[in-house]
């Protein structure tokens, strides 16, 4: 049975919300309505129920310093509540600051050796980043909210979870757990939010770039994409069966290169459509991983 671990009320909610995307008559969205924030609220409180009160307070007040300083705001937890005045895109914000502090707290934990045994009081704090991202995220799936909270803190907004969930999440992690893809890993968010901001040349360059700095972290040779996909298959990262593929990616970039060349590349172009850009980045995303992947096996 869909949805087994929710109460009725909330498998009957689920259910109707599902005809209803089947449909069309519901969207994703990127608002916080009550039922979202009480749910964050309490995946908050869960995720520093192991902390005591003098540590709650130490939280709460880097949190404030952090959106201080970058929203000239200080939403607090506190402000998930109902009855609570706060705006979408601060409360937005304000996700993101939480997991930035719980990784802080934890990894203040870990350097100090302030948790010797696995059954120490602060032993839930060192994991529980992850179970608020977690958690995060399992709210936001369930309320069709069109994000997705990444491991460097940063919300990714998704227009298709199935396909976020196969490609796009699997591609930031594997970018984001490897220092020599860290070039990669900022030009494929760059090409994320061009998707977003519906700019499909510059999302498309962006891809682009994302996979030359994955072929170069891998050790391939090139200045230029085509170069380096041909050292690609020389070092066996790909296959002869690939090339109509990588050619395929070559040319899109090419062409995208000489319209911009044109003074052309923009968001109302209508030579480069947001379906070319979307599916680019998708295909660049599951190219990487297989690459990576690959490189793996030939070093094992």
């Amino acid at each position: 049975m869909e949805y087994q671990h929710e109460l009725y009320a909330e498998r009957l909610r689920r259910e109707a919300q599902a005809a209803a995307l089947a449909t069309g008559a519901t969207q994703w969205t990127e608002e916080l309505d009550t039922a979202v924030r009480v749910k964050l609220f309490a995946a908050w409180q869960d995720a520093i129920v192991s902390l005591n009160q003098d540590e709650r307070d130490e939280i709460h007040s880097w949190i404030k310093r952090r959106t201080l300083r970058s929203l000239a705001d200080d939403p607090s937890p506190q402000h998930m509540r109902p009855g609570t005045v706060c705006p979408n895109d601060h409360l937005l914000s304000l996700i993101e600051a939480e997991h930035e502090i719980l990784q802080k707290f934890a990894e203040i934990l870990k350097d100090t050796g302030a948790v010797p045994y696995p059954e120490h009081r602060l032993a839930p704090a060192l994991d529980a980043p992850e179970r608020f991202r977690a958690d995060v995220n399992r709210i936001f799936e369930a309320h069709v909210v069109a994000f997705h909270l990444h491991q460097n803190s940063r919300l990714i907004e998704i227009d298709s979870q199935e396909m976020h969930n196969a490609v796009v999440e699997p591609t930031l992690y594997l970018l984001h757990s490897q220092p020599r893809f860290a070039g990669a890993e900022t030009a494929y968010q760059k090409a994320l939010k061009e998707l977003r901001n519906r700019d499909a040349g510059d999302a498309i360059t962006d891809a682009a770039t994302a996979l030359q700095d994955v072929l170069l972290a891998l050790g391939c040779t090139g200045n230029a994409l085509g170069p380096l996909l041909k050292s690609a298959r020389s070092k066996g990262l790909l296959k002869g069966s690939d090339t109509p593929l990588t050619e395929a990616i070559a040319k899109t970039v090419d062409w995208v290169s000489a319209t911009r060349g044109e003074g052309e590349a923009h968001t109302g172009n209508p030579d480069i459509n947001m379906s070319d850009a979307w599916m680019m980045v998708h295909v660049v995303g599951a190219l990487a991983i297989r690459l990576s992947e690959t490189d793996q096996l030939a070093e094992e």
